[in-house]
């Protein structure tokens, strides 16, 4: 039973983008030393995204993949590999892009990021994300699977306040594991 105000919710249905890039071509070779932050699956980690050793491409490269081009309050989920169900938020970034293993997530006004990504690591998330991956999909999630993720959603300020209460939470632990 959920509680009062909550409902349950079908991913797809509140959110504007479900999708991910493309790595460029030639691969690593293309990769610069600077430029633009291309997020790959080893830089998003359990809650968190990881940039001390990120890729870059070149603008013109960035203008070629308008499609993986992230924005602040996006969520990132691995969708591959070993990686799979991994998800951060992202915030503080002026431009970046994510490559094929790596699915952006948008939400409409109705669905915190924060909220969705917190969602995507819980206990659910993750065996919803593990339902998926028997068959011949193994190690891979595709975007009409993600979108059919169901949600047990509460009011919007419930979702911001649980986010927040998540945040602080997974800060203390951090803080105590240094």
């Amino acid at each position: 039973m959920l509680p009062k105000g909550w409902t349950v919710i079908k991913l797809s249905e509140y959110v504007n983008k479900i999708g991910s890039g493309v790595t460029p071509t030639g691969g690593s070779n293309t990769y610069k030393s600077k430029g633009i932050p291309l997020i790959r699956s080893q830089n998003v980690l359990w809650g968190k995204l990881e940039l001390s050793d990120v890729a870059y491409i070149d603008n013109t490269q960035h203008q070629k993949m308008k499609s993986s081009k992230v924005t602040n309050g996006d969520v990132l989920l691995n969708i591959t590999g070993a990686s799979i169900g991994r998800a951060a938020l992202v915030f503080d970034i002026d431009e970046a892009n994510v490559n094929q293993h790596v699915c952006i997530i948008r939400t409409k006004n109705e669905l915190a990021p924060a909220f969705l990504k917190d969602f995507l690591l819980s206990f659910g998330g993750q065996k919803q994300i593990e339902q998926f991956q028997s068959g011949g999909n193994r190690q891979g999630l595709n975007f009409e699977q993600i979108g059919s993720f169901k949600i047990n959603l509460p009011p919007l300020p419930e979702q911001i306040k649980i986010a927040e209460i998540l945040s602080t939470w997974d800060n203390s632990i951090n803080t105590v594991q240094k």
